[in-house]
C-alpha cells in the first residue's frame, strides 16, 4: 500500500494532539514522537490539520518524473470538482484548463461530468433497490476506510457505485485510446486531488474494480505554477463544467445532484461517526441515502487545498449561479448503456466480503478487552501513548503493549 502522509519526527514535540484527533486511533506516541499505524491509517488528513508544529506533510509526490510522467505518449489531467473554487471569483474557467495544460497535459477532463453521471447512478439504484437502508455514499475514499476499520457491518450498507475520479478517469482514458489508437500503457491519467485519501483510492481500492488513474497531484503542490500560468492570456481551450456535477464540491452537494429528497449529509470525522453509530443501533433505516464527507465542508475541505473552504463554497456557487448551464456532454448520453453494462459499479473483494469477522469471536474479544480496560484509571490522559484507555486496553490484549505502559497505574503501587 502506498502511504500519502509523512511524519517528520524531528518537528514531532510529542503533544497527543494528533493522536487524540485520529478517528481510527491509527497514532501511538512511542519514545515521546508520534507513530503511525499504516494498517490502520484512513488518510483523512485529520493529523495535518491539527498539528500545530507541521510535523505531518502529504507525501512529496515527484508527479513529473520519468517513471510517472514523461514516458507516457498522451498525458490527461483529471480536475476535481473543488478545483473551480480555488480561484477567485470571476475567473475564467478556460483559463484554469489552460494553465493545467501548460503544465505538460494534453488534455484535461472536468470530473463534474462523471459526477453528474455517478448522481444518476445513484438515484436510480436508489429507487431500484428497497432492501437496504441506509445507502451510504462511496465518494470519500476516508470515509469509506472508516466503516471498512469500525464498522464493517455497514459494508453492506455502501452503494458500491464508483466514484467521480474513477468514471472520469475511465471515460478520459477510453476517448484517448479511440480518438489516437493508443495502448492503455502510452496514456497516463492524473487526478489534481483536494486529499491525501484519494491516493489510497487509486493505490489500494476498496472494491473489485481498477482506478483507471496512475497517479494522484495534490494540489497544493501546483498551486502556484497553475496560478501564474492563470495570468497569462493565451487561452488554447475551454470545456465547461456540469453545474449539477459541481455540487459535488460541497457537502450535501452529490444528494442534491442525485434529485434526493430523503437524505442525511454528514461533514466531518467527529459528525460521521455519530451518524454510522444510529446506522450500526438501526436508527436511520427510514432514511434512503447517508451523504459522508471526511473533510468540513465537503471536497473544497480538502487538506490539499489552499482557499479556506468557506470561501472556496463560496467561489463555486458563483460559477453555478453565474455560469450558464448550456454546456452539453456527449457521455452524459452514455449513461444508460454504461449502467446497464454495470460500468459504474463495483463489488467488494473477497476479503470484505468474507472477513465480515466472527460474532462469538468478536464478543469475546471485546469481554476481555473491557476486564483488561476495567483494570485502568478511565483517564484517557494518554500518557501510555494510547489515545483512550479502551485503546490501550485494546493494545494489551493484541501484545502490543502491557499494562505496565500505564503510567498512572504505576504511580499508584497498582502494578
Amino acid at each position: 500500500m502506498n502511504f500519502s502522509i509523512m511524519l517528520d519526527k524531528d518537528k514531532c514535540k510529542g503533544c497527543t494532539n494528533c493522536m487524540k484527533r485520529c478517528p481510527t486511533q491509527a497514532i501511538r506516541l512511542i519514545d515521546g514522537k508520534a507513530f503511525i499505524n499504516s494498517d490502520k491509517c484512513i488518510h483523512c488528513g485529520e493529523c495535518i490539520k491539527i498539528c500545530p508544529y507541521s510535523a505531518y506533510s502529504p507525501e512529496s509526490i515527484e508527479w513529473y518524473e520519468e517513471m510517472h510522467y514523461s514516458s507516457y505518449k498522451y498525458k490527461i489531467a483529471i480536475s476535481s470538482t473543488p478545483l473551480y473554487g480555488q480561484f477567485p471569483k470571476g475567473t475564467d474557467i478556460c483559463k484554469v484548463q489552460n494553465a493545467i495544460v501548460k503544465l505538460g497535459f494534453d488534455y484535461v477532463y472536468d470530473a463534474s461530468w462523471a459526477a453528474d453521471m455517478v448522481a444518476k447512478a445513484i438515484k436510480r439504484k436508489i429507487d431500484e433497490e428497497k432492501n437496504i437502508r441506509p445507502f451510504i455514499s462511496t465518494n470519500c475514499p476516508a470515509a469509506v476506510r472508516l466503516i471498512k476499520s469500525r464498522y464493517p457491518s455497514l459494508m453492506e450498507h455502501l452503494i458500491l457505485l464508483k466514484e467521480p475520479m474513477v468514471v472520469a478517469a475511465m471515460i478520459a482514458r477510453e476517448k484517448a485510446k479511440k480518438k489516437y489508437n493508443l495502448k492503455d500503457e502510452e496514456i497516463g491519467v492524473f487526478y489534481i486531488s483536494p486529499c491525501p485519501a484519494k491516493l489510497l483510492a487509486v493505490t489500494d481500492p476498496v472494491g473489485d474494480y481498477m482506478p483507471y488513474v496512475d497517479w494522484v497531484i495534490p494540489l497544493n503542490t501546483i498551486y502556484g505554477e497553475l496560478y501564474r500560468e492563470l495570468l497569462k492570456e493565451d487561452n488554447t481551450i475551454c470545456s465547461y463544467p456540469s453545474l449539477n456535477g459541481l455540487k459535488w464540491a460541497v457537502a450535501g452537494g452529490q444528494s442534491e445532484s442525485a434529485g434526493l429528497t430523503n437524505y442525511i449529509a454528514v461533514n466531518g470525522m467527529e459528525n460521521i461517526i455519530q451518524i454510522l453509530d444510529e446506522i450500526e443501533n438501526g436508527n436511520l433505516s427510514n432514511v434512503d441515502y447517508v451523504e459522508t464527507m471526511a473533510c468540513v465542508q465537503g471536497c473544497v475541505g480538502g487538506t490539499f487545498n489552499v482557499i479556506n473552504p468557506f470561501i472556496a463554497e463560496s467561489n463555486i456557487n458563483y460559477i453555478k449561479s453565474h455560469v450558464k448551464d448550456e454546456c452539453l456532454n456527449e457521455d452524459l448520453e452514455r449513461f444508460d448503456e454504461m449502467y446497464e453494462e454495470g460500468a459504474l459499479k463495483f463489488g467488494l473483494k473477497a476479503e470484505e466480503t468474507q472477513n465480515k469477522f466472527n460474532m462469538k469471536e468478536a464478543i469475546m474479544n471485546k469481554d476481555k478487552i473491557k476486564e483488561i480496560h476495567d483494570m485502568l484509571p478511565g483517564l484517557d490522559c494518554g500518557s501510555c501513548g494510547a489515545p483512550t484507555c479502551y485503546a490501550h486496553a485494546e493494545d494489551v490484549h493484541n501484545g502490543e503493549s502491557t499494562l505496565y505502559d500505564c503510567v498512572v497505574l504505576r504511580a499508584n503501587g497498582k502494578i
